[in-house]
């Protein structure tokens, strides 16, 4: 009886791991559904065991059934608080679910079992920041990058970190590692050319937006930051180009459309200038549309008119806008010399 007993216990043995094996074969090849299907049936022959386990959770976490998942991982962590794989695939799971507090909870003890695994140091640093608890990100990203420096994704994360941190320079330095080893991140790109233009230096920002532009020809960011950046150097002619780009495909884009009109009116053009302002206002109350025309309507002496946009913007606004309150202010006076004027 005892050796027919040993006997199934090595016949299940062998079958659990055959399964084991060809599920997880499965899973590399894609295969998500055939490879469930081969996990439960192992998992009939043995509930408890941790590699057809951390199989079901790592399936189900692929097919997007991160509920399910996670039941898995935490069957085995039942048993095996120190699990490794387990421990892993439930941060990924509860990321994807936006459990973040639970996921840096679940990492946090991976990381003090292995430290040395770069990508859930990454990965943890990530979620960090989407928690906004910056300092923590910075210090696993650079745990990471001890590790492994030179890895994309941790410069990446470096990079929009500083961004975002205020820290421009490291920012610009990290993203321009990154642009190094692939070229292809359109949105850092716009990112550092955005840098490059709120420092002045229309020149380097143009150069990251054309970079932007050669892989995307028609990324609104990057035409956008393009427009501005001539602008900021007063080459209207090219920031028009530019943006006329942009509204091909975005004929509604009330911030190009704003620009439009802004370099119309800087030209003396009014009537075009007008044009680009009704589009606006034809759909939507749009404050710097109503603060260009007001000055139109100032400049003709249709103080009536100015007055109320001003007073339009200043009803649609939580705030006081202190800037709108003075022109405002302004064109009533100019409105009162005017009167005072003419009688």
């Amino acid at each position: 009886m005892e050796q027919e007993k040993r006997d199934d216990e090595s016949g299940a043995f062998k079958r659990i791991s055959e399964y084991s094996k060809k599920g997880n074969a499965l899973m590399r090849q894609g295969r998500l559904e055939e490879a469930r299907i081969v996990f439960e049936r192992a998992y009939q022959i043995d509930d408890l065991n941790p590699y057809i386990l951390v199989g079901l959770g790592d399936v189900y976490r692929k097919q997007r059934q991160f509920e399910k998942s996670t039941d898995y991982y935490l069957k085995i962590l039942a048993n095996e608080p120190t699990n490794t794989f387990a421990l892993k695939g439930l941060g990924h799971s509860y990321v994807a679910m936006g459990r973040l507090e639970d996921a840096v909870s679940v990492w946090e003890k991976y990381v003090g079992l292995n430290e040395f695994d770069y990508y859930i140091l990454t990965g943890l640093a990530d979620t960090y920041k989407k928690l906004k608890s910056y300092e923590k990100a910075e210090r696993y990203y650079l745990r990471s990058m001890e590790i492994n420096n030179g890895d994309k994704y941790i410069f990446l994360g470096l990079g929009d970190l500083y961004y975002k941190m205020g820290r421009e320079d490291e920012a610009i330095y990290y993203c321009d590692k990154l642009l190094e080893i692939d070229e292809n991140f359109i949105n850092i790109l716009t990112m550092v050319g955005n840098i490059h233009k709120r420092k002045g230096d229309f020149v380097k920002a143009r150069a990251y937006y054309r970079r932007a532009l050669r892989i995307d020809t028609t990324n609104s960011f990057a035409l956008y930051g393009l427009g501005d950046a001539w602008r900021g150097d007063r080459d209207y002619q090219k920031a028009k180009a530019a943006w006329l780009r942009l509204l091909r495909d975005e004929p509604r884009n009330n911030n190009v459309l704003s620009r439009m009109g802004d370099i119309y009116l800087r030209e003396g053009q009014e009537d075009q200038a007008k044009y680009y302002y009704h589009k606006i206002l034809a759909r939507t109350n749009h404050k710097w549309a109503r603060m260009g025309l007001s000055k139109i309507y100032r400049g003709q002496g249709e103080y009536d008119k100015a007055i109320r946009n001003y007073k339009t913007i200043l009803e649609s606004s939580e705030d006081l806008d202190e800037r709108v309150t003075a022109e405002l202010d302004a064109t009533l006076r100019e409105k009162e010399l005017a009167e005072s004027g003419t009688t």
